[in-house]
């Protein structure tokens, strides 16, 4: 059994029967998930439980709150680099972004409802939630995926339950004329597992394990989710997992919408002993994901790879 590829990146679907832990079925898709992880970082996942009327339904929303006044947005804030409202960045000027902390949380989603809707958005909230809840089953079983492949399955349940989520809401603006077209910039990314859903606007480039870039194609609308690896799951797997360098570069005439769900850990990462071998020495010490985000400070975050800097073993 292997995997579909498009556009050189793999497509896995994930459905009701192959998504159930113990299947025969589960057990090989386990195997393509993890294979695709290790030779590309990231995949598609087909995963019809999230509709693509819920899809078209909250990046409607994407857009309205993109047109909220200025003075609304900045109350977006958060203690955690990256995480609250961030726009007009000299390095990369298209970008603007939104980001909900805790997400998939009744509380959180209703206290950023709150913020950018003093007057209330049901609607928002409540389809918010609902999408952000599907993306994070989408997320923990990748994760059980992972983990049951490399048989280091017992480590699972305890690194789901100190998980929690970044949701970002990001909007890419057309360059205007002699403006840098750069989104963002070269950068792999900080958090253990991301899950993104973009409107059918390319932009988004990818560096292979054999470093060439290609473009990726977004599918219309059809339950389709790029999954990619941080640094930290890298990390945890003992190097195995490919963490890629990606970047976002616009057209002019363009505008491009983004949705993604990022897991980041409370707890303790540490690689499973499952992992290392004589094949395969350790090469990252236990850390501390919240320290790692910490650690970026100070113009760090431009730096593409760092956790080799921050833990690794050499």
């Amino acid at each position: 059994m292997g995997f579909e590829v498009q556009h050189k990146l793999p497509i896995i679907d994930l459905n009701e029967q192959n998504f159930t832990p113990g299947t025969d079925s589960w057990v090989s898709t386990s195997y393509l998930v993890r294979s695709a992880l290790e030779s590309h970082g990231c995949f598609l996942a087909k995963f019809n439980k999230i509709s693509s009327d819920l899809q078209h339904k909250i990046f409607n929303l994407s857009e309205d709150l993109f047109q909220l006044p200025t003075e609304i947005k900045v109350q977006n804030t958060s203690n955690i680099l990256g995480f609250g409202y961030g726009t007009n960045f000299s390095f990369m000027p298209l970008v603007e972004y939104f980001g909900i902390e805790n997400a998939a949380t009744v509380e959180a989603t209703k206290e950023f409802t709150k913020q950018m809707y003093p007057a209330g958005n049901d609607i928002f909230c409540e389809t918010t939630l609902k999408y952000s809840k599907l993306i994070s089953e989408l997320d923990h079983g990748v994760m059980r995926m992972v983990f049951a492949s490399y048989g280091a399955e017992k480590y699972c349940d305890p690194l789901i339950k100190s998980s929690f989520y970044l949701m970002r809401f990001m909007k890419y603006r057309t360059p205007q004329v002699d403006e840098i077209n750069v989104g963002l910039h070269p950068h792999v990314d900080k958090d253990f597992l991301g899950i993104l859903d973009t409107n059918q606007v390319t932009g988004l480039e990818i560096e292979l394990k054999n470093g060439d870039w290609i473009t990726y194609e977004p599918l219309p609308f059809s339950s389709t989710f790029l999954v990619i690896a941080g640094e930290p799951f890298q990390a945890w797997s003992n190097g195995r997992i490919y963490a890629p360098l990606h970047r976002v570069v616009m057209r002019e005439g363009e505008e491009k919408y983004t949705i993604a769900l990022f897991s980041f850990m409370k707890e303790k990462v540490e690689v499973p002993q499952e992992l290392v071998d004589e094949d395969n020495p350790l090469q990252f010490k236990p850390f501390d994901h919240m320290d790692f985000l910490e650690y970026l400070r100070g113009g760090k975050f431009r730096v593409p790879r760092l956790i080799n800097d921050f833990c690794g073993v050499n």
